[in-house]
């Protein structure tokens, strides 16, 4: 058992290194020579080899690690955390590699618990929680077997077994306790928003989403896979091409795009924590996405155009007068908020009002090379409507122009001009901004939309995963009537989607990220009162559907109910009259299976087919009885069968039956089995007896 103990302390201990290496945070030195010395340390316990350090050597290694400590924090890590953690990480070692009393074990067990909360301090990922698993395990197998060793030292009595027993008594009580801690976790209420939401993580996207945006900065992200959001739809009706709408710009100069109209609006909360930006015109469009967006560098939302209302609790929410939507200080840490968006059709009609100052959406660059207004012109000849000139526009650059990250062209002063009459290639800024720019020099007006395409489907967690590689840049078009709609002129990405086990497995992973994030991380008040009303919501909803099945099955049975009544007030009617025959006999055949199966048997033996059995014989031998009698034989209890056929009065009669019943005690008492023979002897006897 003490060996076992030893085992669980060493497996205690890589369990805590491990979460804190996997918080990225540990310099590889460090990694590789704690790994190294924690395994020599385990190798060493497990061949029973004795301690290399005895109580003087630690002393001195101690007393020379003090000299180290000093020279790590000023010259080597140059930082106090760092170095403290180097310091923890030597004290483990130098323990594990003494002779070790019981105040060294618990030494052990506080360093371990003090690297996993150290741990917990420097990472809020998914690894965390399974470290965090693995090292409850190690810690509840090595206090229970602590205690067992030191009772049996007290007691004198170093008789060890069971260990496989003690290992399993130990993942059962690391599970009820994490079933127990999760129980309490969810239901104690939430004093605030807690310690992991406020964990901070590197931002995201540094360019493409401010005020002022260079052409090439979007194409600059799309080259990362970086994570920005996670959505999912709670309700309305699900949409192909859905994009996540950012940002709105609406001066060009060239090479750059701006934002002229920087002023923003406060929106007052209404109950809940929802902001009400717009009601819906039609609420059959109506759609919410649950949306989880990871620390960014811009205070910007992201939500399908057009929101109408933001549900957060803990930011405020202002609106520009393009529609976007921000939260009033930038976060450095996730948001997790809901929208509702209106997904309008084509051709439904809006009662949007014009935008004001409209000349900011019709703005062109000066001394705007005649090329553009030329193939503006070219492009909507013979165009009917603002709408259609729109869509020309959209389709020729679809058609004409290749869609690609890897320019192989510098942009120069002009790179939009290079773009149209040029290199003719180039990643959706350059699309987004051709189609904006002609659009303007054809009369409509029109602004560059800067977000996300709709990403990654994950079908295990039902939601979806937006990169930076799904940054997009798009255009919206102002049309009477209509309202701002959107138009992207970029061609699709041909790109295959990855389909393999790896890909499987990341989105198992994704989808258990999320889990994570949206009910531990995030998990605050507000989140808690949603859950307990979703829970409620369902309770309700099983009752109200096991209420309507009940009443389905009762108005079913009532209506059976009167139908067989006005069954037989139709009693005279043929069909009622066929179906209660076929009914009955149906149920008389199926009283009487056993003896149609045999008069069955009996049939094929008649035609020299099949054996006789013993219940032939039977049926055989009660018919010969019948007609000894000429009725049903009156047999008293205790008289037996040859008692009885003894009594029969008539003497011919009486002599067929016996034989009759010889083939019958042969059934029933004989080794022999019945032959056909056997059967030819009742049938006889019956023939003879009707005779």
């Amino acid at each position: 058992m003490k060996r076992y103990f030893e085992i669980s302390t060493h497996a205690l201990v890589i369990t805590a290194f491990m979460a804190l290496s996997f918080t990225g945070r540990l310099d590889a030195p460090s990694i590789a020579i704690f790994a190294a010395g924690v395994l020599w340390s385990l190798y060493r316990t497990i061949r029973q080899l004795p301690t290399l350090l005895g109580g003087r050597g630690t002393f001195y290694l101690s007393c020379a690690y003090i000299a180290f400590f000093v020279a790590d924090n000023l010259i080597l890590s140059r930082s106090f955390v760092t170095s403290t953690v180097h310091m923890v990480l030597f004290l483990e070692l130098a323990k594990l590699h003494q002779k070790k009393s019981d105040r060294d074990y618990f030494y052990l067990i506080v360093l371990a618990f003090l690297m996993v909360l150290a741990a917990a301090s420097l990472t809020i990922d998914l690894s965390f929680l399974i470290t965090l698993l693995l090292f409850l395990i190690a810690l509840v197998a090595t206090l229970m077997s602590f205690e067992i060793v030191r009772s049996q030292r007290l007691h004198g009595n170093e008789t060890g077994s069971g260990n496989g027993t003690l290992t399993g008594i130990s993942v059962w009580a690391s599970a009820w306790i994490v079933l127990l801690g999760t129980g309490l976790f969810f239901v104690i209420p939430r004093m605030g928003t807690g310690y992991f939401s406020r964990a901070t993580v590197p931002p995201v996207l540094l360019s493409g989403f401010g005020d002022n945006v260079r052409l090439g900065e979007i194409g600059q992200i799309k080259l990362s896979s970086a994570l920005v959001m996670r959505a999912r739809r709670v309700s309305g009706r699900p949409s192909s091409g859905l994009k996540w709408r950012g940002i709105a710009l609406d001066r060009f100069d060239g090479r750059s795009w701006q934002k002229t109209d920087i002023n923003r609006d406060e929106i007052q909360p209404l109950d809940s924590g929802v902001y009400s930006i717009q009601p819906l015109e039609h609420a059959s469009n109506g759609v919410r996405y649950d949306i989880l967006l990871e620390p960014m560098a811009t205070s910007t939302l992201f939500g399908p155009y057009h929101i109408r209302s933001v549900t957060n609790r803990q930011q405020a929410i202002v609106v520009d007068h393009d529609d976007s939507i921000y939260v009033r200080i930038q976060q450095q840490r996730r948001i997790q908020y809901e929208v509702l968006s209106e997904i309008p059709n084509r051709a439904e009609s809006v009662h949007d009002a014009p935008p004001d100052n409209m000349d900011r959406y019709l703005q062109l660059p000066q001394k705007i090379d005649p090329r553009v207004i030329e193939l503006a012109e070219k492009i909507t000849k013979g165009a009917t409507s603002p709408f259609e000139k729109a869509s020309l526009i959209e389709s020729y650059l679809r058609r004409n122009y290749l869609y690609t990250l890897n320019l192989t062209w510098t942009p120069g002063t002009q790179p939009l001009l290079t773009f149209l009459f040029e290199t003719k290639n180039g990643h959706c800024e350059y699309f987004a901004s051709a189609m904006t720019i002609l659009a303007r020099a054809a009369g409509i007006p029109a602004r560059l939309i800067n977000g996300f395409q709709m990403g990654e489907f994950n079908p295990i967690g039902s939601d979806y995963i937006v990169r930076e590689s799904d940054a997009h840049s798009w255009t919206e078009a102002y049309f009477p009537g209509r309202g701002w709609m959107e138009f992207d002129a970029t061609p699709p990405d041909v790109r295959a989607t990855d389909t393999g086990i790896a890909a499987q497995f990341g989105r198992y992973r994704d989808a258990l990220e999320m889990a994570w994030i949206s009910y531990i991380l995030v998990y605050d008040a507000d989140t808690q009162t949603r859950l307990f009303r979703n829970a409620q919501d369902r309770v309700q909803s099983l009752q109200a559907g096991f209420r309507d099945e009940t009443d389905k099955w009762s108005m079913r049975t009532k209506e059976f109910a009167d139908w067989i009544s006005s069954a037989f007030r139709r009693a005279g009617s043929i069909w009622f009259s066929l179906i209660v025959f076929v009914t009955a006999a149906g149920v008389a055949a199926v009283q009487q299976r056993r003896v149609l199966r045999t008069k069955w048997r009996i049939w094929n033996l008649r035609k020299g087919h099949g054996d006789a059995d013993r219940d032939v014989v039977a049926h055989l031998f009660f018919s010969a009885a019948r007609l000894a009698v000429r009725r049903k034989p009156s047999r008293m209890p205790s008289q037996t069968w040859r008692e009885w056929a003894s009594g029969v009065p008539d003497a011919s009669r009486r002599s067929v039956v016996l034989r009759a019943l010889a083939v019958f005690e042969k059934s029933l008492y004989g080794v022999e089995p019945v032959s056909n023979s056997d059967f030819s002897i009742l049938e006889n006897a019956i023939r003879e007896l009707k005779g």
